[in-house]
């Protein structure tokens, strides 16, 4: 594995000198597209035809009403619910308390 492709950028490798020195190594700017990542060497490059999430997608293509009758159209009216038994009661979300035992004659 190259030095390049672990840190995301170009290295000119150092030669030896004849006198025992080494020729100080020279880094090149890295490629327009690499995007480092906290310095773990990972490379993000941009796609050319991203991809929609889910609700973006859902709300690109969904149906369409394009008939005159359907644009027209109201919600469906449902008939009301029947009463409830006379042993029920309605209790609101907002004061939900715990069952009280029923008392005992």
């Amino acid at each position: 594995m190259s030095v390049s492709a672990i840190f995301g950028t170009r290295l000119e490798v150092p030669l030896p000198l004849r006198g025992g020195g080494v020729v100080p190594v020279k880094q090149l700017p890295p490629p327009a597209r690499v995007v480092f990542d906290g310095g773990c060497g990972s490379v993000v490059e941009c796609s050319s035809r991203p991809q929609k999430k889910a609700t973006k997608h859902h709300m690109k293509t969904r149906p369409r009403k394009s008939q005159p009758w359907d644009i027209r159209r109201g919600p469906t009216v449902y008939p009301p619910l029947p009463a409830l038994p006379p042993d029920w009661t309605p209790v609101s979300g907002d004061t939900a308390s715990p069952p009280q035992p029923a008392p005992s004659e």
